[in-house]
């Protein structure tokens, strides 16, 4: 029995992803799984179900998951899509112990000066903003 047994922690960004060479590629999946090997309950977000449904740590660790697509983005109401995570977590577990921001897209490799406004947009809300979002 793990320290967080009886726990619940939402972690955004938590979706499955492997790296050309086999690797781990996901910064979420990789926390999701270390509170998944204490006992923790989890409730994992992302803009890919596929990947959060790839994660397969209910079966592998024996927790409870609950995968919701969440996609804070410009243009959204992005208030209202952090508050259904939130809504959605306390409905199935009764509570949330911990949330882990993780999520945070980006344009990878893309000099600065050569960054669109689209393209700062997207990491501005994804990260800063969900943040705001869900802490609020």
């Amino acid at each position: 029995m793990g320290f967080l047994t009886g726990k619940t922690a939402i972690i955004t960004g938590a979706g499955y992803a492997v790296l050309a060479d086999g690797r781990c590629g996901s910064i979420g999946y990789g926390i999701a799984t270390a509170y998944a090997k204490e006992g923790a309950n989890l409730v994992i977000t992302g803009r890919n179900v596929a990947k959060l449904e790839k994660a397969e740590l209910e079966r592998l660790y024996g927790i409870r998951v609950l995968t919701v697509a969440a996609d804070i983005s410009a243009g959204a109401d992005n208030e209202a899509i952090a508050k259904g995570v939130i809504d959605e977590a306390v409905r199935e577990f009764g509570r949330i112990d911990v949330l882990i921001n993780n999520a945070q897209a980006s344009a990878s490799g893309v000099k600065l000066e050569d960054h669109t406004t689209e393209q700062f947009n997207l990491a501005m809300y994804s990260g800063l903003y969900a943040t705001f979002y869900y802490m609020k």
